[in-house]
């Protein structure tokens, strides 16, 4: 405060202002000050608060004050369904107007359910984009960790503490350093509690970064005795795949070993178009579940390293059944099996695996969901790669919405007290969505960490930002967290993500 006091003193007696220094902290008792400068709108304080209405992209600006590693925290409201409220950063060339920066922006906007994170750079670039519940005229509490290339964005109702997890921690190398605004959109947005200071991340001891293994897609996961078998759809240059389905080891999740087909095409119905395995065992004997030529086929090994064969070369029945098979077992030993058949777009259903391993009660068949919302419906109607964990007795299906060759291709899931449902859809799908950095993140399944105390989500994403294949392994934490409205545990998703992560827990 001192400072203020005389900035305030120098800029009366004709003197330069010295400029704000890191940290800062605003209650905004001294608003308007020569720590400010307002862009458009109709800024005023009072009690605490700052609240701007009216304007196109109304900014204030903290002027003078340059960052490039910080951590910032604001709570912000954005008072009405529509409106945004949030912080712009490493920017400069502040002016009015939608886009009178060039910088990052993050924000909130409500009605619409968004937390966002983009640029101008000249032009607006959106980064990254999440649904999460945003109500008007609520308080958000902000925080942005942001060091290098990599921004750590979080968003709660709550206070953000260190159990918190971000909504997004990506990477981005257009800015390093620049100033600080606060920003509104399309409606009236009030801001309190703004506080800034320097950020240094805590080193660690050892890490991963996503991908951790290229050349393969459609991943699922095996793990027994210690060792994690991902067998995969092989993805080096899919116009001329070989044909099969390729198997990885590796003992920590991060360090993978290519142990080559573990399926070869003459061992099996079909002749191409060898996808997305699941995998089960059974009294010694392995079960590999996988499409071929939009079929689904099972093959049997005695060993996870295969090789596995079909006993009967033949498709599975009903014709229904065609690709992205998946095997749940039960508590009490029931076999449920789900896959996608081609309705009126891709569609998931699931009945009940009979004993043999090879077939499905036919009578047991239901449709499990169907690609009817926005999120699912990009560039292709289309619900795939279904999961199913059991968590507390509630049967969560998660399962990958829109084409997979589009960036918007991402998961959800749906909840229930049947393992056939009826299902109910997650209000804030998609909970893990692709982004700028990380482009269709989607087709899944989960595994422990070494020592068991982490769920992670394996998952593929394509080669780059603008070339689907070859598609690549990721692998992220994923928790379950208490619902604030009393239903069924929300699963939380870290990632997708392409900064440093502790390794696996039990990881050596």
């Amino acid at each position: 405060m001192l400072l203020r006091v005389s900035s305030l003193f120098f800029a009366a007696a004709g003197f330069l202002a010295a400029a704000p220094t890191l940290p800062y902290k605003a209650d905004f008792s001294r608003f308007p000050s020569n720590d400010w400068k307002t862009f458009d709108g109709e800024w005023s304080a009072q009690g605490g608060e700052l609240k701007v209405n009216g304007g196109t992209g109304p900014k204030a600006v903290i002027n003078g004050l340059q960052g490039g590693d910080f951590q910032l925290d604001v709570e912000l409201r954005p008072e009405s369904a529509g409106a945004q409220a949030g912080v712009v950063f490493r920017a400069d060339d502040f002016a009015g107007g939608i886009d009178g920066f060039q910088g990052y922006y993050a924000g909130v906007k409500a009605g619409d359910n968004l937390v966002m994170w983009g640029a101008t750079d000249p032009k607006w670039r959106g980064i990254a984009v999440r649904p999460v519940e945003v109500k008007a005229r609520q308080w958000y509490h902000l925080r942005l960790q942001v060091a290098g290339d990599n921004a750590k964005i979080f968003v709660d109702d709550e206070p953000i503490t260190e159990n918190s997890w971000p909504i997004f921690d990506g990477v981005d190398a257009a800015f390093a350093k620049g100033g600080f605004a606060l920003r509104a959109l399309d409606g009236a947005a009030s801001f309190r509690n703004l506080e800034i200071k320097a950020y240094r991340p805590e080193a660690l001891a050892s890490s991963y970064t996503n991908p951790v293994q290229n050349g393969c897609a459609d991943p699922v996961v095996l793990k027994k005795d210690g060792k994690y078998y991902a067998y995969t759809t092989y993805s080096p240059d899919f116009p001329t795949m070989p044909r099969g389905i390729r198997l990885y080891t590796s003992n920590n999740l991060v360090n993978w070993k290519d142990e080559g087909f573990v399926l070869k095409n003459q061992d099996s119905w079909g002749d191409s178009r060898f996808w997305a395995p699941d995998i089960v065992e059974k009294d010694g004997t392995f079960y590999l579940y996988y499409a071929a030529d939009e079929r689904m086929c099972v093959a049997t090994a005695k060993s996870p390293m295969g090789p596995f064969k079909q006993e009967k070369e033949a498709a599975m029945l009903p014709e229904s059944i065609r690709i992205d098979g998946h095997v749940f077992e039960d508590d009490d030993g029931q076999r449920y099996f789900y896959y996608v058949t081609f309705g009126a777009g891709n569609e998931i259903w699931g009945g009940k695996l009979n004993e043999d391993m090879v077939s499905v009660d036919a009578s047991t068949l239901k449709l499990m969901v169907k690609p009817d919302q926005a999120w699912e419906r990009h560039q292709a109607p289309v619900t795939e790669g279904a999961e199913i964990l059991k968590h507390k007795g509630t049967y969560y299906l998660t399962y990958s919405g829109s084409h997979f060759e589009n960036p918007n291709y991402a998961v959800g899931y749906a909840t229930s007290d049947s393992p056939l449902g009826p299902w109910k859809k997650y209000e804030a799908n998609p909970v893990m969505k692709s982004t700028e950095y990380a482009h269709g993140t989607a087709h899944h399944c989960f595994t422990e960490s070494p020592d068991g105390k982490e769920i992670f989500i394996v998952y593929h994403r394509h080669h780059t930002l603008k070339e689907t294949e070859p598609r690549a392994l990721s692998i992220d934490r994923v928790r379950f967290v208490p619902d604030p409205a009393g239903g069924p545990d929300i699963l939380q998703i870290h990632g997708p993500t392409s900064s440093p992560q502790p390794l696996p827990s039990g990881a050596k």
